[in-house]
Parts: C-alpha cells; sequence; structure tokens
C-alpha cells in the first residue's frame, strides 16, 4: 500500500498564492478589448514584468477604444519584423472587425508601398506605427501631417523624439514592460504578446531580428506545434527576407498570402521559394567575394564591402553571425546614394551610435537603429568622408564592456 504524502502548510499556502495571482490577472486583462491569451507564464518567465504588462496593455487599449473605431492605418517597416508585426495587427482589427489598411515604409527611399493618396482617401481615425522610430515616423507625419490622426507606436528601436505630431501620441517599447534587450524584442513579438498573434508568423520576426536566444522557448513551442524542425522555420525567414529586399514589388502580396495562410508549410511550398532561391545562390557569390575583395581596418576591426544592390541586409547578417565581435559595414549603391547595413553582434559597439558618428556634417543623410545593427544612407560623394569618421568614431571608442540599451 502506498500512502499519499501529504502537503506541507507552506506549500498549500503557495498553490492558493499561485492561483490567486493567475486569477488576479486574468481579471485585470479581462477588463481591456486586447487578446489575454498572451498573458502566461512562459512570458512572464522572460523579464516581462506582470504589472508594467498589464499597465501597457490598458494604455493600448484607452488608446484604441476598440468599441467605437472603424478605421485605422497600420505603417510598418517594410523588413521581416515589420511584415510579420503587420500581419498579426491586420489580423487582430479584423476579428474585432475594425477597417484596416495596411501600409509599408522604406525608410531608405522613404517610399510606401501604396501611393501616398491611398492613405488620404482611406481616411484613418488612427494610425499604428510598427517597428519604425520616432525618427522615421516625423518623417511620414510630415508628409501625411493631421490625415494620421492620433497615433500608436510599437517599436523597439532606441528612442529619439517625435516632431511632426499635430495628434495624441502613445508609444510602447520594450521597456514599457519588459527588461529583455530592446533589439531582441522584435515588434513581431510585441504585436503577438500585445494583441496576440499568430506563431508562426510571428516565429519569422524573431529569427530575422536575431532574438532566437531570446526566445527560444518560443521557437521550440512553435516548432513542435506545426512538426517542423528549426531549420525550416529559418528557411520561412531566409524567404521573407529575400521578397522584402530583392522583390519588394511584391511585399504587397506576400503579406496578403501571411494573412491567409493556416500553416507554415504553405509558405514553404509556395512560388516564394524559386525567388528564395536565386537570392541565395547570389548571396553565397557575394559572401566569398567579400572574404577576398573586403576593406579591412585591423586598429578599429571594421571590415567595408560594396555589395550589389538589394543584398546589403542579408549580406551583412550572415557575415555577422561569422564575424560577430567585428564591425562588419557592407554598401550598396542605388543611384547617387549610398545605403550602409552596420553589424557588429557582440554588444561591444552601439552601431546606431556609430552609424550616426559616421554622419556628422553629411547633408541630406539619415541613420540610426540599435547596439548589434544600424544604418545609414547619404549622397554618394561623401562615401570616403564616412569611411574616415566611422574609423574615427572606432578608434576613440575601441570595444571595452558589453553595452545594455537605456530606456
Amino acid at each position: 500500500m502506498v500512502l499519499k504524502k501529504k502537503r506541507g502548510k507552506s506549500a498549500v499556502m503557495h498553490s492558493k498564492a499561485k492561483t490567486a495571482t493567475k486569477k488576479n490577472i486574468a481579471k485585470k486583462s479581462a477588463k481591456t478589448k486586447l487578446a489575454p491569451t498572451s498573458i502566461s507564464n512562459n512570458l512572464f518567465s522572460k523579464k516581462v514584468d506582470k504589472s508594467l504588462f498589464l499597465t501597457s496593455l490598458k494604455k493600448i487599449d484607452d488608446f484604441l477604444s476598440i468599441d467605437s473605431l472603424k478605421r485605422v492605418a497600420i505603417v510598418s517597416d517594410n523588413d521581416q519584423d515589420g511584415l510579420t508585426a503587420a500581419v498579426q495587427m491586420k489580423l487582430f482589427f479584423n476579428s474585432k472587425k475594425v477597417e484596416s489598411k495596411v501600409f509599408f515604409y522604406d525608410h531608405y527611399t522613404k517610399r510606401f508601398s501604396f501611393p501616398l493618396d491611398f492613405f488620404f482617401e482611406f481616411n484613418p481615425e488612427k494610425t499604428i506605427f510598427l517597428d519604425l522610430n520616432e525618427g522615421f515616423v516625423s518623417d511620414i507625419l510630415a508628409d501625411i501631417g493631421t490625415k494620421a490622426g492620433p497615433c500608436l507606436i510599437i517599436d523597439h528601436h532606441q528612442s529619439s523624439l517625435v516632431t511632426s505630431a499635430p495628434f495624441r501620441m502613445v508609444i510602447i517599447k520594450p521597456h514599457s514592460f519588459s527588461s529583455v534587450e530592446p533589439s531582441r524584442y522584435p515588434a513581431s513579438k510585441m504585436v503577438h504578446d500585445l494583441f496576440g498573434g499568430k506563431d508562426w508568423v510571428c516565429s519569422i520576426g524573431v529569427i530575422g531580428d536575431f532574438a532566437h536566444e531570446q526566445w527560444s522557448d518560443f521557437l521550440n513551442t512553435v516548432s513542435k506545434k506545426y512538426h517542423l524542425p528549426q531549420k525550416k522555420l529559418y528557411e520561412l525567414d531566409d524567404i521573407l527576407a529575400c521578397i522584402t529586399s530583392q522583390y519588394p514589388e511584391k511585399i504587397n502580396s506576400l503579406f496578403e498570402f501571411l494573412c491567409k495562410a493556416k500553416h507554415p508549410n504553405e509558405l514553404l511550398k509556395s512560388e516564394y521559394v524559386v525567388f528564395k532561391n536565386l537570392f541565395e545562390a547570389r548571396l553565397k557569390i557575394l559572401r566569398d567575394v567579400f572574404y577576398s575583395d573586403a576593406e579591412y581596418y585591423p586598429d578599429s576591426e571594421l571590415y567595408f564591402f560594396k555589395s550589389d544592390n538589394r543584398f546589403a541586409g542579408k549580406l551583412s547578417n550572415n557575415i555577422s553571425k561569422e564575424l560577430p565581435a567585428k564591425v562588419v559595414i557592407i554598401f550598396e549603391q542605388p543611384a547617387d546614394k549610398i545605403k550602409c547595413s552596420i553589424r557588429r553582434q557582440d554588444f561591444k559597439i552601439n552601431c546606431g551610435e556609430l552609424a550616426k558618428a559616421g554622419l556628422v556634417n553629411i547633408p541630406n543623410s539619415s541613420g540610426g537603429g540599435h547596439i548589434p545593427a544600424a544604418g545609414a544612407t547619404f549622397p554618394l560623394e561623401y562615401l570616403e568622408q564616412f569611411k574616415k569618421q566611422v574609423r574615427l568614431y572606432l578608434l576613440n571608442n575601441p570595444p571595452k564592456e558589453v553595452i545594455v540599451s537605456n530606456p
């Protein structure tokens, strides 16, 4: 006969407290119109503060006033993270029967995926910006003005000031409710956690923004749920990276595809795979050329390399994985502009600050980003000045300790 072990008083009290906590969370989340399904112990184990998370939900809920909202515009970055965040946001508003329209924004060319007149004709009551920092939002608002209405920004880049904001502005960053390094809490994961989302689509944004280590449990869950090896999840990211960088004219059709797709295998068997294979074949060639021809400055641990147009982003990601303790700057030359992708993965150089330092006194330029990844664009004639200023910054600010982002 096996006797059942009696639970101690402390164990019983702990169990009751745990149950009470869960009920309290459910009660608070029920007060909002946002999906409480994202509230789980697994999420909170990732250094997400419960109280601050619920406060952020309430702030978003108050902003949206979903019961009376009829039309909302979604303006999102056009990379993997921006695309997957937009898919989930669109599906959220579909579930609430709120009309929404997505406009992808290329912050290098400062162009939308649809003519700007489409935005004016849609005439949104409110606008949500995804994966775009305050500087890019300011640029957009300078073009669309009061047509944007009150704005909500959900973004994980370093903060800056918003200009040209005629109405109320609500900003949600990872630091609003989490201690996770912001560059590793992608917008796609923020939307998934705050609004409820499409998990396998979200996983693409996580992988695309190098956040696989921070969200490994999430990726493992997705992998098991859909019976996909993690290698296939990375292949999904490769498909989106190809389309968003090399074939931007297909981003709207890919967006519609992802909204409708029920299973990741649909994307793995789609026509987009053909484009990915062609893209990757050229990437392999460019990688070999990088290692034979790139400029290298050992005094600043810095690489410069010119790639084919629309390959710099993905190529810099790949090279940076192989050289995480080096600054890798891969640039391309569309027309009379230079577009740079700046990477260093050991968090000992702030690539966002490096980009800004390289652009000092260069007119008609823009740049910035995260600690491990950033971008810059400027007129062709200032390329040598940019190189010199980047090297000077690195020589004066050698890598010492791992950098932690400030709120």
